[in-house]
């Protein structure tokens, strides 16, 4: 597929209990929708058709499925049985066609399908396109490589190596600042860090890097 051909963004609509109806203040604009499973189910409350429902099926309503059905959206389902979560799935099919994905998903339930939200988002799969996600009401963003962040509802900013070490970060503009430091698996350095400068700027060598900023409502 050509370059001129990709879309720019795509919009992830999770499963699970439904996101606070505030993040539709905080969302990007979007060039395709994608509900993950029982993610349709809210799609609807938070009032946003998607294009497309992705997954097993197995957590769909079943008057979200008639609908689904009767208004004709695309269905990619899977079976039950697979390696990839219906989340990777769903971040895989729009890195055919999408140069970024921002995902929306309550923070709420179950404590695995959260960390399997982290790990979906730090993916092969999704290192191939920019991964972001409103959880609950924070805002994470995966990092690979340079990131300037701003500040949202507050200065804080949390910064996290995720799934091994991360070397070479570097940090400026913020209160505590580092200068290509290796940040190891397990560590609580980069938490609750503040930006000072307006901006605040990330990057990284080798490895990936959570960024997270909270309480935006």
């Amino acid at each position: 597929m050509s370059y001129n051909t990709r879309k720019n963004s795509a919009l992830i609509i999770n499963g699970g209990p439904c996101p606070d109806k505030r993040v539709l203040d905080c969302l990007p604009e979007f060039d395709e929708v994608i509900a993950v499973d029982s993610g349709f189910d809210n799609s609807r409350i938070l009032g946003i058709l998607p294009d497309i429902v992705i997954g097993d099926l197995d957590s769909i309503s079943a008057n979200g499925l008639e609908t689904v059905e009767k208004q004709s959206i695309q269905i990619i389902s899977f079976p039950e049985d697979k390696d990839k979560s219906d989340l990777e799935l769903a971040i895989l099919h729009a890195s055919r066609s999408c140069t970024s994905v921002t995902i929306v998903d309550s923070g709420a339930g179950r404590v695995d399908h959260l960390w399997g939200v982290f790990s979906a988002m730090a993916s092969t799969v999704a290192s191939m396109i920019s991964c972001k996600a409103f959880v609950g009401s924070s805002f994470v963003k995966v990092v690979r490589d340079d990131y300037v962040v701003q500040p949202l509802a507050n200065n804080l900013v949390s910064i996290f190596p995720f799934g091994g070490v991360a070397e070479g970060v570097t940090l400026s503009g913020f209160r505590w600042n580092l200068n290509h430091e290796t940040l190891n698996p397990g560590s609580t350095r980069g938490l609750s860090n503040e930006i000072v400068e307006g901006l605040g700027n990330i990057s990284v060598q080798k490895g990936v890097l959570f960024v997270m900023q909270s309480g935006l409502y």
